[in-house]
C-alpha cells in the first residue's frame, strides 16, 4: 500500500513577554530526539523550530553527542519563528535499519537546545516533498518527568515500526521500558522498535527524562493512507480528566486513542461511556465533537485520518496530543502557522482553531480583532466553544480581555494536490503543571 503524501503545519504558541517556569511551553532548555522515518529515511528533512515571543533577540545553541553533528549557533529575531535544519539525517534513532525485535537499542542521538531567552521549541520530520510528516511540541526540560505511558499506532503499515524513544537529561539515568531496564547518560537515547502495538507500555526512571513515541508509518485502516506519527509524551503527573475533542475541517468524526495509568479509569464522551480501562490499557475510538472526561487522569491523542476523495484526497494519519481543559490559557498567545513543502505546485491551506470556555463577559481577539460570539460553534453538552478559520502563513496573536476567559489554539494545514494530505502539531495551551526537573547548568551561549 502506498503511503499518502502529507504536509505538516506546526503551531508555535507562547507568551508575548518574558515567561517563567510555570509555563509548560516556554523555557530555556530542551532535550529531544527523532525516531527514523519510514522507507526513505535518507531523504528526511529534520527541523527544530524555535518560537521567540520576546521583544529581544534570542541566542540559541543546539548540541548533540552524535559523532557527525556540528554544534549550531543561531539568533532568533523578536516575535518570530526560525526553522533550524538538523543534520545529518542519520541522527535519527535506529537509522538506517530498524532493530524490530523490541529490544532496547542505545545510541548517542539525543539533541539539546538552549536559549538565553525563554522560547518554545517544536521538532518536525518529513520526507522530501512533504511525504509522511509530523511534528511535535518539545516539552521543556524543567517539566520532564519520571513516569510515562506510550502511545503508538494500533495499525502500523506493513514493515513499519512502532517506536518508543527515551532521551536522558542527566547522566546515570536508569530507565525501564516495559520489562527492560538500561542506564544511559545525558543525551543518550534508549529506544524500542517493534511491529507490535506498544501503546500502554509503561516507561519509568530514577531521573527526569523525555519520551517520544509513535509510528514510522501508521494507518487507520488498510484501505487508507499511512503517515509518520510522533508525539513527545506528557509525564503522567501532567495528564488531565477533561478534553474538548473536535474533528478537523471536512470531517464529521475523528479517531482518538486514550491510555490510562490507573485501574478502573472510566472514559466518557458526554454521558456515554467509551471504555473502562486498567493501568497500561489503551482504547482507540471514533467520535464527533464531544467533551471527553474521565474519573482518573488520562492521556488523549487525536489521530489524523485518510479523507478519501474529499478535497483531492487531503488527509493522512498523524498524532496530535490534546491538552486537558485545565491547561487552557488566559494570557496572550503568539503563534505562526508554518507550512513546508507544497506538492504538485498547489498552494497550502492553513486552518486556525480557537477553543474557549467563553466565561463571563470575556472576548477573544484574533490579530487584534474581536471574534463575534456567533461565530463560535458549541461543543455538545459542555461549556466549550470553538472557532475555525482559514488563514495565510503569517504570525498571529490571540488574546482575551479577562482572566475568566480561557482558550487554547491549534493550527493545521491542508496540502495541495491529489495524493497530498494534512497533518498537524499542537502547541499545548499555557497551563501550570508542577515543575519536576532541576535544570542543569547551561552551556555557554
Amino acid at each position: 500500500m502506498m503511503a499518502i503524501r502529507v504536509l505538516c503545519l506546526l503551531l508555535a504558541s507562547a507568551n508575548f513577554a518574558y515567561a517563567d517556569n510555570n509555563v509548560p511551553t516556554i523555557a530555556n532548555d530542551f532535550v529531544f530526539t527523532f525516531f527514523s522515518a519510514y522507507r526513505y529515511p535518507s531523504d528526511s528533512v529534520l527541523l527544530a523550530l524555535v518560537s521567540n515571543n520576546n521583544n529581544k533577540t534570542a541566542n540559541v545553541v543546539v548540541t548533540s553527542p552524535y559523532s557527525s553533528f556540528t554544534t549550531i549557533r543561531v539568533s532568533v529575531a523578536p516575535y518570530s519563528v526560525l526553522k533550524i535544519p538538523i543534520t545529518p539525517v542519520s541522527i535519527q534513532d535506529q537509522f538506517p535499519n530498524y532493530n524490530n525485535n523490541g529490544r532496547i537499542v542505545v545510541e548517542n542521538k539525543g539533541i539539546r537546545l538552549q536559549s538565553d531567552l525563554p522560547v518554545a521549541v517544536y521538532a518536525h520530520s518529513e520526507l522530501n516533498e512533504g511525504i509522511s510528516a509530523d511534528s511535535f511540541m518539545v516539552i521543556p526540560a524543567i517539566h520532564l518527568g519520571m513516569q510515562y505511558v506510550a502511545v503508538t499506532s494500533t495499525q502500523p503499515l506493513e514493515s513499519a515500526s512502532n517506536v518508543i524513544a527515551v532521551v536522558a537529561y542527566q547522566d546515570n539515568t536508569k530507565v525501564t521500558i516495559g520489562s527492560q531496564t538500561v542506564t544511559i547518560n545525558a543525551l543518550q537515547v534508549a529506544s524500542v522498535a517493534s511491529f507490535a502495538v506498544l501503546s500502554g507500555t509503561a516507561i519509568s526512571g530514577n531521573k527526569p527524562f523525555g519520551v517520544i513515541s509513535g509510528c514510522s508509518s501508521g494507518s487507520i485502516s488498510w484501505d487508507g493512507g499511512s503517515g509518520y506519527e510522533a508525539v513527545m509524551l506528557l509525564p503522567v503527573n501532567a495528564w488531565g480528566t477533561q478534553f474538548a475533542a473536535i474533528p478537523f475541517l471536512y470531517l464529521t468524526t475523528n479517531y482518538y486513542q486514550v491510555v490510562a495509568n490507573t485501574d478502573h479509569t472510566v472514559v466518557s464522551a458526554g454521558s456515554t461511556v467509551i471504555a473502562t480501562l486498567y493501568a497500561g490499557e489503551y482504547r482507540r475510538f471514533q467520535i464527533g465533537a464531544a467533551l471527553i472526561s474521565s474519573n482518573y487522569p488520562i492521556q488523549l491523542i487525536q489521530i489524523g485520518q485518510y479523507t478519501g476523495s474529499v478535497n483531492n484526497d487531503l488527509g493522512s494519519p498523524f498524532f496530535l496530543q490534546l491538552p486537558s481543559t485545565d491547561r487552557m490559557s488566559n494570557t496572550n498567545v503568539l503563534f505562526q502557522p508554518t507550512g513546508f513543502f507544497e506538492d504538485f505546485d498547489e498552494p497550502l491551506v492553513f486552518v486556525l482553531r480557537i477553543v474557549t470556555n467563553l466565561a463571563g463577559s470575556g472576548k477573544i481577539q484574533l490579530d487584534g480583532s474581536t471574534i463575534n460570539p456567533l461565530q463560535f460553534k458549541h461543543v455538545p453538552n459542555s461549556s466549550f466553544y470553538y472557532y475555525e478559520t482559514t488563514t495565510s502563513n503569517t504570525t498571529h496573536s490571540v488574546s482575551t480581555n479577562t482572566s475568566g476567559t480561557q482558550y487554547s489554539v491549534m493550527s493545521y494545514t491542508y496540502g495541495g494536490g491529489e495524493g497530498c494530505g494534512f497533518v498537524c502539531a499542537y502547541s499545548l495551551p499555557i497551563g501550570n503543571p508542577a515543575a519536576t526537573t532541576t535544570a542543569k547548568p547551561p552551556i555557554q551561549l
